[in-house]
């Protein structure tokens, strides 16, 4: 009986051993949803710094829009025959504001339709004067609205006048060109006025 069993015990002994080699466990998948909620997350911080990087270059922007051609208010004081006669008005007194404006290194651009968003420059021809001639002299005057508005809302509004006698060679100047030197004159007064309220 003792022979029998020592090998036996021995053969055990070794089956044993070798049983201590086991398949490993399959690991649960988490890495993959780790991966999955990173990149979603990774997604929503570039859309967040998209969307600050847009509102901050909206805010940044400085361009002032205003019409190329300034309109006579609806309530006006002008008499018929300036507005039929003294058409180009509107386009020098636009023209003066943007010239001077340049010189105030302010950026303003000229469009057909105000946008109701953004930065206006919102201009309008109230009230133009006009009498005298080249021969007995000229005694003009134009005034005007400003108002500045930022995405609808208005931060400012002025009104100025301005009187000319024609300047230099005032006789041998129309009704029209002596008007026009009015309206430049207001585009150097609105462009200084702009400049204050844009700093």
């Amino acid at each position: 009986m003792k022979p029998i069993a020592l090998p036996l015990l021995s053969a055990a002994l070794l089956s044993g051993c070798g049983a201590t080699q086991t398949t490993p466990s399959p690991v649960p998948e988490t890495n993959k949803e780790i991966v999955q909620t990173e990149i979603v997350q990774t997604k929503k911080v570039e859309k967040t710094v998209k969307q600050v990087a847009k509102l901050s270059s909206q805010s940044a922007d400085k361009t002032v829009y205003i019409l190329m051609d300034i309109p006579f208010r609806s309530d006006n004081h002008v008499a018929d025959n300036i507005e039929n006669e003294c058409t180009e008005l509107g386009h020098q007194f636009s023209n003066s504001v943007l010239k001077y404006a340049k010189k105030q290194k302010l950026s303003l651009k000229a469009v057909d339709q105000l946008p109701a968003n953004g930065k206006v420059l919102k201009l309008s021809i109230d009230d133009v004067y006009s009498a005298g001639n080249a021969f007995i002299g000229h005694r003009k005057s134009a005034s005007i609205t400003a108002s500045y508005l930022v995405d609808g809302e208005m931060l400012a509004t002025t009104e100025k006048t301005r009187n000319s006698g024609g300047g230099f060679f005032g006789g041998f100047k129309g009704s029209c060109s002596v008007l026009a030197h009015t309206v430049n004159t207001l585009g150097n007064d609105v462009a200084k006025w702009l400049k204050q309220q844009t700093n």
